[in-house]
């Protein structure tokens, strides 16, 4: 598993509830309030698939993100972006990488 931005972090996401985690400046997971408390207003579960890194592909952009969620379906029911799963970080970073500066898709994910 990648570094935490801190302990709690880290303890959140090994015995919290499934959350959302994005990369901050340095690399580091970051929980975040904003994008966790959204996916479970949407999919307020209950949340059994794993822990998994996801490209996140915003469909009105196209613009892809990196996540870390604590578990798969948390954002099964976001109605702006399609997501694909990926067994590491460094598989899910290779795949973003693949797409370009910015990282586009222009074309939807099935």
């Amino acid at each position: 598993m990648s570094a935490y931005c801190n302990e709690f972090d880290a303890s959140l996401a090994a015995h919290g509830p499934a959350a959302v985690f994005l990369l901050d400046r340095d690399g580091l997971l970051r929980f975040d309030e904003t994008w966790t408390r959204d996916c479970w207003g949407r999919n307020p579960g209950p949340h059994a698939g794993p822990a998994t890194w996801l490209l996140l592909r915003d469909r009105g952009s196209g613009f892809v993100s990196l996540a870390w969620v604590g578990s798969s379906d948390l954002l099964d029911h976001h109605p702006r972006l399609e997501t694909r799963a990926y067994d590491t970080r460094e598989a899910a970073e290779a795949a973003r990488e693949a797409l370009g500066v910015p990282p586009i898709c222009h074309e939807p994910w099935a």
